[in-house]
């Protein structure tokens, strides 16, 4: 039974490993669904100023057409 204490060390230690090896793993998710979650946001964000943008085209659109109209009937 010498063998007992020594090789409940190695077993100690190999856990600690692991257990500080599946800790790294945790912190590079974290890390990632961080990143994801910031790269959501940045496209939803990009998204809305897309459509407020194609919005001020079809609104400067129609007013270029009015100004258009008005200098047809000018006779311009």
């Amino acid at each position: 039974m010498k063998d007992t204490p020594l090789d409940l060390s190695l077993l100690i230690e190999q856990h600690k490993k692991e257990i500080w090896a599946y800790k790294m793993k945790e912190a590079e998710w974290i890390k990632t669904q961080n990143q994801l979650d910031g790269t959501k946001t940045i496209v939803e964000e990009l998204s809305r100023q897309i459509n407020e943008l194609r919005r001020d085209n079809k609104y400067l659109a129609n007013q270029v057409e009015d100004y258009r109209e008005m200098l047809k009937k000018a006779g311009l």
